[in-house]
């Protein structure tokens, strides 16, 4: 196989990857012009929604965790005022409960790292798609221009004008 049949084959099964994937994950009947610009556009759209997704969970946690410190020092406060066993047990408990949430809140916020790293991820797919287009418009419009430009190297390769006679008559 030369070089140019090996970079063709290439070529149609990265394609056929390509319209493997985009059939998996729903989009059937994609014109082929706007395979690899769709592909990006959906990254770009995962991406930030997840992004708007992690930003949501956070200022949640954080107005959560803010609410149960008021809380805990509160019922700390009201534990030394009671006389009350069931009611200064209800506080100790109270206590213990927000910092257990606390710890869950926390954990929550660890998670959210996730979102970083996947962003980063999408953000460096979006740019491996971004050359990898250039790369193909690039190479198939050398590859017209080489197809359609000058005289024929070789002899063989030289149309003859009864052939181009041919294709008009």
């Amino acid at each position: 196989m030369n070089p140019l049949e090996v970079l063709r084959h290439d070529l149609l099964g990265m394609v056929a990857e390509l319209r493997s994937t985009l059939h998996d994950i729903g989009d059937q009947g994609l014109p082929q012009t706007n395979v690899v610009s769709n592909a990006r556009d959906r990254l770009r759209y995962i991406s930030a929604l997840t992004e708007q997704a992690a930003g949501q969970t956070l200022n949640a946690v954080e107005a959560i965790a803010d609410r149960q410190r008021r809380q805990k020092a509160r019922a700390a406060a009201l534990v030394g005022k009671t006389r009350s066993p069931q009611v200064r047990a209800f506080l100790l408990e109270l206590q213990a409960d927000h910092e257990l949430s606390s710890g869950d809140a926390n954990a929550i916020i660890e998670a959210q790292a996730f979102q970083d790293l996947v962003g980063q991820v999408i953000n460096k797919l979006m740019v491996l798609v971004q050359k990898l287009e250039d790369s193909l418009v690039h190479l198939l419009v050398e590859d017209e221009v080489t197809q359609l430009a000058g005289p024929a190297v070789t002899p063989a390769a030289a149309v003859s004008q009864d052939e181009i006679d041919d294709l008009f008559g």
